[in-house]
């Protein structure tokens, strides 16, 4: 089988993360990576054996006339990114998340991706841990505990931080359900160290009403509880599940157990975003390979993720609103911007 050909595009923390994975995939092979820093780059190149490096985005296309592309870039230019890459032919085009900072921005790549068919997917990889994709813990959910009837869910950082991670997860758990309806709070606007690109509010609380009577509560907030233990806000990331007959605590770093009532003792699993990031990576990647050879659809395709964006942005635009709103929501730039401003002044 012919390998597809890979562009990495972005040769900075996470890139690295991107490409290590690459000598254990079957179908698929890393052509180029792409970077404006030269030193990035030419570091790239030579530490992973990479063929060829480019500073510019549009002449890599052109040269290397990729399948894949594989962007580990910063947010905000995603839009651009995308027509660029579907112009030049580009069949799948893999994004870190966020996906989208703003509702044009979604809106933007809802219309590249149906103008070009060019496959869009985002890099919530913890879709791949073996825990969620083999089922295990939506059988828990749907099956173990009774009537699911809330979750609590909860990062520090901010909601375009880890909050793509944690709605993606949720919806995934409830098998890809879309809220009906949102409440929420916010305050202060930060634009210093990451929140500089990853543009939201600093602190939100946001209530979900989704089918079947399932309310979750999303806290994506430096001053949350988060996941007892950890240090580092990337690692905080935790749910807790309520059912008519029990209750699954799940963290990213620190297992997961579950109790039923008459189980003398809860029952433990894995979860490590240590031990068990690689790998999910690695079967991220190799799983956009196989979907164009015609293999299984991919677990974080376009068609999925773009539900938590919007459910995330319609957090969002409760808070503008100041009350609770039926999703989907219409939500403006102009809005996004003057909530940011608002809560810039509060």
């Amino acid at each position: 089988m012919a390998a597809h050909r890979s562009l990495l595009f972005g040769c900075g923390g996470r890139g690295q993360v991107h490409v290590d994975v690459y000598r254990a995939l079957r179908n698929v092979e890393l052509a180029a990576v792409c970077d404006r820093i030269e030193e990035r780059r030419e570091a790239f190149r030579e530490k992973y054996g990479v063929p060829a490096a480019y500073a510019d985005f549009e002449a890599a296309l052109a040269e290397v006339q990729p399948d894949i592309v594989d962007s580990a870039t910063l947010p905000g230019h995603r839009v651009w990114e995308a027509e660029t890459a579907a112009k030049a032919g580009v069949k799948a085009m893999i994004f870190e998340k966020p996906l989208a900072l703003k509702p044009s921005e979604i809106e933007g790549l809802e219309r590249v991706h149906t103008q070009y068919g060019m496959e869009i997917l985002t890099n919530c990889q913890r879709r791949y841990f073996p825990q969620f994709r083999d089922g295990i813990i939506r059988d828990i959910m749907h099956e173990k505990i009774g009537d699911l009837y809330f979750i609590r869910a909860s990062s520090k950082g901010n909601m375009m931080g880890m909050g793509p991670h944690i709605m993606d997860l949720l919806l995934f758990f409830l098998d890809e359900a879309r809220p009906k309806a949102v409440w929420a709070m916010a305050h202060t606007i930060n634009e210093t160290g990451y929140q500089e690109t990853h543009l939201a509010p600093e602190s939100i609380l946001a209530e979900f009403w989704f089918p079947g009577d399932v309310r979750a509560i999303l806290d994506c907030d430096v001053d949350a509880l988060g996941s007892p233990g950890e240090e580092s806000f990337w690692m905080h990331l935790h749910f807790d599940c309520l059912g008519t007959k029990g209750r699954l605590y799940l963290t990213q770093n620190q297992g997961y157990w579950y109790q039923s009532i008459g189980m003398a003792e809860p029952v433990h699993g894995e979860s490590s975003f240590m031990r068990q990031d690689w790998a999910a990576q690695r079967d991220f990647t190799q799983a956009v390979a196989d979907w164009l050879d015609g293999g299984p659809p991919h677990l974080n395709r376009f068609e999925l993720h773009k539900h938590a964006v919007h459910a995330l942005l319609g957090a969002q635009r409760s808070v503008y609103a100041g009350t609770k709103i039926a999703l989907p929501a219409a939500y403006t730039d102009e809005e996004w911007s003057a909530l940011r401003e608002r809560l810039r002044g509060a």
